[in-house]
């Protein structure tokens, strides 16, 4: 009984450990899709490398959009800072965009997300 015992908690925290990793399906979908201005490499390949302790999060806007936040650290300008990068997808589309990034909170140019997506390109490189 003792032992019978012992294999089933063993299968449960397995089981539940495993699942607490899964990424939802348009996580999933999002991180196998490249950037147009780095076709190399999938998403999840720059984001991965780039932000070591990255956190793939998922969910809907307000607006009824799919969205998927990526916080992460990194070096900007000779200091660490917590980043978070948030896309807006549509996997029937075949579509995303990065429609935000943050450094420490503070909203980031356009033109700043441009030339992440080039330094994380060429940093895998």
């Amino acid at each position: 009984m003792f032992w019978r015992s012992l294999v089933v908690a063993c299968l449960l925290v397995v089981g539940t450990s495993s699942a607490c990793f899964a990424y939802s399906d348009e996580v999933e979908w999002l991180r196998n899709q490249s950037f147009k201005a780095c076709k190399n490499y999938y998403v999840w390949r720059l984001i991965d490398n780039y932000f070591p302790d990255a956190q793939w999060e998922s969910g809907w806007s307000d607006q009824g959009d799919y969205i998927v936040n990526v916080y992460g650290t990194m070096n900007f300008k000779g200091r660490d800072v917590t980043a978070q990068l948030q896309f807006t997808i549509d996997p029937k589309r075949g579509k995303f965009d990065m429609n935000a990034l943050e450094f420490n909170g503070s909203p980031q140019p356009k033109e700043m997300r441009t030339e992440l997506i080039k330094a994380m390109c060429a940093d895998v490189q």
